[in-house]
């Protein structure tokens, strides 16, 4: 059993090996066919004339490129009756070569487009390395929102200065900016946005309750609302979802800009009131349904 697993391992084996490099016209048996050489010798003309546009020319053809590492060979310009016999086996050196050098390429990341035998010019290898460091630079970074800059591996809200820490962010007593509103509903002109800030600012801050509970509420808003501010410009439906989501309790945050609130029970009444309105609407409501759905 050992034996014939064996045996299937060095069929599949062979099968991948010959696949990838099938046989042609020009090119069977690990190197060019004498048809192959003679492709060789109709081209090296056009290869004289190309340079290194031979290789795009004929789509970096393994062909082409044995053909210009023979170019470069002593046994090109031999002239005996066996000159084809020695050039298809130089060929199937130049063929190994090749394959190997595909496969160092494929580990790197840096494409070599002469032939394994020709030296890469320096200045063409570092900025083929240049290119992929800066490829992978762009694969990795991060890019945040508006509002919001990366540090740190993260997107975080803006710097204000003259704030508060909160977590490792400076955030202005006034609270920073309403980044999921502001995504939602396009700019922070939004009249949404606007109402959201006119509340924060003419109501909420002018108490002590009021500016403990922005202050509590920073610290919470701001460890996931970048993310989601983010995610919401990158996710046109994500977007419209939140904006279902977040209309009513904007709505119903409305209230305190037609109220008068002059001492701390106002605020503290008030505040907890929308509390209590927005978790019968989140919770409450969605509650009842699916009960009387189950029944």
């Amino acid at each position: 059993m050992k034996i014939l697993f064996f045996i299937l391992l060095v069929l599949i084996g062979t099968l991948t090996i010959s696949s990838a490099y099938a046989a042609t016209a020009f090119f069977a048996n690990g190197g060019l066919t004498e048809n192959g050489i003679e492709w060789c010798e109709e081209n090296y003309q056009l290869y004289q004339f190309m340079g290194v546009d031979f290789f795009e020319h004929h789509k970096h053809s393994i062909e082409s490129r044995i053909c210009a590492s023979l170019y470069q060979d002593p046994l090109w310009t031999y002239s005996e009756h066996d000159r084809y016999e020695k050039l298809v086996e130089q060929s199937r050196i130049y063929a190994e070569l090749e394959i190997n050098e595909s496969a160092d390429e494929a580990d790197s990341g840096i494409i070599d487009i002469k032939p394994a035998v020709i030296e890469e010019i320096p200045q063409e290898i570092i900025q083929q390395q240049k290119d992929l460091d800066e490829k992978l630079l762009q694969q990795t970074k991060l890019v945040c929102g508006i509002g919001t800059i990366e540090q740190d591996g993260q997107c975080i809200p803006e710097s204000n200065i003259g704030g508060t820490l909160v977590n490792d962010v400076s955030i202005d007593e006034g609270g920073g900016g309403c980044l999921i509103a502001t995504a939602t509903f396009g700019s922070e002109l939004a009249p949404q946005v606007q109402q959201l800030r006119e509340l924060r600012d003419s109501k909420l801050l002018q108490s002590e309750s009021g500016t403990s509970f922005i202050n509590s509420f920073n610290k919470v808003y701001y460890s996931f609302s970048p993310a989601i501010a983010d995610y919401e410009r990158e996710n046109h439906v994500f977007r419209e979802m939140v904006e279902i989501a977040i209309t009513p309790m904007i709505s119903s945050l409305s209230i305190l800009n037609h109220v008068e609130m002059d001492s701390e029970q106002e605020v503290l009444g008030y505040g907890i009131s929308l509390i209590l309105l927005n978790v019968g609407m989140y919770v409450g409501i969605p509650a009842i349904a699916i009960m009387r759905m189950r029944k």
